[in-house]
C-alpha cells in the first residue's frame, strides 16, 4: 500500500473556506484514465490495489457533515473504492462501485470533528482502476 499525496491527473484544490460561508461543499473529480496518463508521463508509479490518494484536504477545526461519491463513467470491470480518512479507510464509504454509473451518499450519523486537520482518502480496492470517473464530495463546516 502506498499513500500518494500528489495530485497527478486531478485537482484536489485547497481546503479554504469562502469568507462568508461557514459551511462549504468541496469536491474532486477522479478521472482514473487521466490520472494513469499523468502518472505515466512523469514516470510515477501506477496506482495499485490498496494504494490511497489524498483527495480533499480537511483543515484543522473543521467538521465533516456528509461525504458522497458518484460514478459518472463506469470502469468496465470490477472496481470498488473506499473513502475514509487517516483513522480508517472506510470512515465514509466502503466498496463503492466504480463500475456502475450511480450515486451514493454516506450521511455521517454523527458529524466528525478534525481538530488538527486531515484528508479525505480514496483507497483502490482493485489494482487496475484506469477508466472510471468518480466524483467525491464533502460537506464541511468551519468551526474556527
Amino acid at each position: 500500500m502506498t499513500a500518494y499525496t500528489d495530485s497527478l491527473g486531478f485537482n484536489k484544490g485547497t481546503a479554504a473556506y469562502p469568507a462568508i460561508n461557514p459551511v462549504s461543499k468541496f469536491e474532486v473529480v477522479l478521472d482514473f484514465a487521466a490520472i494513469a496518463a499523468a502518472r505515466a508521463a512523469v514516470g510515477a508509479a501506477a496506482l495499485a490495489a490498496t494504494d490511497t490518494l489524498q483527495v480533499i484536504p480537511l483543515p484543522a477545526g473543521s467538521t465533516v457533515l456528509a461525504v458522497g461519491a458518484e460514478t459518472t463513467k463506469a470502469e468496465g470491470a470490477t472496481a470498488t473504492i473506499d473513502v475514509g480518512d487517516t483513522t480508517s479507510a472506510t470512515t465514509y464509504l466502503s466498496n463503492f462501485n466504480a463500475n456502475s454509473v450511480n450515486k451514493a451518499a454516506a450521511t455521517v450519523a454523527a458529524p466528525i470533528y478534525y481538530g488538527s486537520g486531515d484528508n479525505l482518502l480514496v483507497t483502490m480496492d482493485q489494482n487496475s482502476i484506469d477508466t472510471a470517473v468518480v466524483r467525491i464530495w464533502a460537506i464541511v463546516a468551519d468551526c474556527n
